[in-house]
């Protein structure tokens, strides 16, 4: 499965639009494995290709295991930073690919209308160790985004 933001022939920037360290909220809690206690971080961004607006994504990660995250790692890649800086390896992930309506944040950084639709990906990324790294939403403008599936295991 591809969830590439960019290919070769386009320019990915993103823009932080909130970055802080929070406990997390009872869905963040049992979706990552925490504690009440255990510190996240919640990060929103808006991921731009070729200069539209395309992605607006709603990340959390436990502050344990991704230490010393910026703002200048958040608006390149954050699994660069992971893979290359902490050495960390992941499993996989598990996604869920559905429709919504426009939020509020939708609305202002994606230009969608109230009525618009939106494909919302849910996921929960686990590193080798089984562990959750990343609990997710990355919200996409009807128009802009979309994503292909390549099921090969079960042809």
């Amino acid at each position: 499965m591809s969830f590439d933001l960019a290919d070769a022939n386009q320019t990915l920037t993103s823009k932080v639009i909130t970055f802080k360290v929070t406990f997390p909220s009872p869905e963040v809690k049992e979706r990552l494995t925490l504690s009440a206690q255990q510190p996240v971080y919640e990060i929103i961004r808006l991921r731009i290709v070729d200069g539209v607006n395309s992605v607006l994504e709603h990340t959390y990660m436990p502050v344990n295991l991704a230490p010393g995250l910026t703002d200048e790692i958040l608006e390149n890649s954050i699994y660069s930073y992971l893979k290359k800086d902490l050495h960390l390896t992941f499993a996989g992930a598990f996604r869920n690919i559905q429709a919504d309506k426009a939020d509020k944040y939708d609305q202002e950084y994606l230009e969608c209308a109230p009525t618009d639709p939106v494909l919302e990906v849910e996921q929960v990324v686990y590193l080798d160790s089984g562990q959750p790294i990343e609990y997710s939403r990355s919200r996409n403008r009807y128009d802009r985004r979309g994503y292909t599936y390549l099921d090969v295991n079960n042809c």
